[in-house]
């Protein structure tokens, strides 16, 4: 008898993974929680007319016909259906593994708690502009089980590594790798910074033979006991020029390039597949890295505005507090994950004159600063906005950079970084026109 698959999780990556399996004529049962509500689902009606059985992640499962499961991003190994199917040593893999195993392009893999979009994405543009077919993949767009129904075997992927992916690579798929930094994120699903970082490191073991491994000092220091063959990412590339050895943190801010360190991650990245210096510098100085990531947003009365809505850890917000001078007014809050607000304390010293905290985590923020730091603790962005306006003097830059997910007011980080520069576009369309 023919067994069958469980895909756990029925999302676009899922879909992808159901859509791969029935390539390979293999019969497929999906469980979602959400099963009811996609049973309307035009894309999943359609699965479900060529095979699919689906039901919620409730069901008991017949074992004696299931001979793989997998699993979609953002479930984890501890889920009941995977942890059953481990104890009964049935084969569990990810979403990224099922589609490596289908690919044998060229691949560079980068993972990082902060920073790894705008450096796959510098990455893929400058291969682009060098002449050569490169796709951003992963974590970022286009899941890597869709490609995979349809790939370009000369195509360069550059892939947005999560931990969570990591956690279930299997397959030795990388040319070239890098962590571009390790710092609390996830508390919530890892039972602490240990465990966190050997997700991170798992990145390693993907390496083809002859691969590279390349991290931050950062990484190296903190966790190069996870690491065996890394490299780490230099002061100064080879390609490194007086220009930008002399660009201040800000100026890279108002210039929209990325900031030093991965433009050196990409620089390795990009001369192991030919890129010359030449080439690497055309690329980029065409590049500008996505919204949402310390983006200046305008300026009004002396008082500049940054757009950080993607900084949802900890750590982010220190990173982007440590590239200004100051003075700050940091616009912080969402949705509360777990952790403490006090490593802000010392890091905030001698630039941040003032958090206003907003929404859901708002009380916990004021809670762990208020004897430190002077906190203001109101209820919406718009709130915020003004509040931080009303105290602002000459020269102070307003940096909203939350700390904390998005979704008690918003659908995601963009919605939120929209949302504020919108706030302040309208406020400086105001006054202008008063003027």
């Amino acid at each position: 008898m023919n067994k069958k698959a469980i895909v756990i999780g029925l999302g676009v990556s899922g879909r992808s993974c159901v859509e791969l399996l029935f390539a390979e004529k293999k019969s497929v049962l999906a469980l979602d929680k959400n099963a009811g509500a996609l049973m309307s689902d035009p894309n999943v009606k359609t699965l479900l007319s060529r095979g699919l059985e689906l039901d919620t992640d409730q069901k008991q499962v017949d074992w004696s016909q299931i001979d793989q499961v997998v699993i979609s991003p953002g479930i984890a190994l501890t889920h009941p259906v995977a942890a059953q199917a481990l104890v009964k040593k049935i084969e569990v893999i990810g979403e990224i593994e099922l589609a490596f195993r289908r690919l044998q392009n060229p691949c560079i893999g980068v993972t990082g708690t902060n920073g790894k979009t705008t450096v796959v994405l510098l990455i893929c543009h400058i291969l682009r502009m060098a002449g050569m077919k490169a796709q951003s993949l992963g974590n970022i767009g286009t899941s890597l089980s869709s490609y995979a129904l349809s790939p370009d075997p000369n195509e360069i992927l550059v892939v947005e590594l999560s931990s969570f992916q990591l956690e279930t690579i299997e397959k030795k798929c990388l040319d070239a790798a890098f962590i571009l930094n390790i710092t609390p994120d996830h508390l919530d699903r890892y039972a602490g910074m240990d465990e966190y970082a050997r997700a991170k490191c798992k990145i390693e073991s993907c390496l083809k033979e002859g691969g590279e491994m390349w991290v931050s000092k950062q990484t190296a220091h903190d966790f190069g006991h996870w690491l065996h063959r890394a490299k780490i990412i230099d002061d100064r590339g080879s390609f490194e020029n007086s220009a930008i050895a002399t660009i201040s943190p800000m100026r890279y801010i108002q210039l929209g390039v990325p900031e030093r360190q991965n433009i050196q991650a990409a620089e390795l990245a990009c001369r192991r597949f030919g890129v010359n210096e030449a080439q690497f510098w055309r690329g980029l100085e065409t590049f500008r890295k996505p919204k949402h990531r310390i983006e200046y947003v305008g300026e009004w009365n002396g008082i500049t505005f940054y757009n950080d809505s993607k900084a949802t850890n900890i750590d982010s917000v220190m990173h982007a507090v440590g590239l200004f001078e100051g003075p700050i007014i940091l616009l912080a809050g969402g949705v509360h994950k777990g952790w403490s607000y006090r490593p802000w304390i010392e890091s905030f010293q001698g630039k941040v004159t003032r958090v206003v905290a907003f929404g859901q985590a708002a009380a916990v923020i004021e809670e762990d600063l208020k004897n430190d730091l002077i906190v203001d603790r109101v209820e919406t962005l718009t709130q915020a906005v003004r509040t931080a306006v009303q105290n602002a003097g000459p020269k102070t830059a307003i940096l909203l950079s939350p700390g904390c997910s998005s979704f008690d007011q918003f659908r995601n980080y963009e919605h939120r970084g929209n949302e504020f520069k919108r706030i302040i576009e309208e406020k400086l369309w105001i006054e202008k026109k008063r003027s």
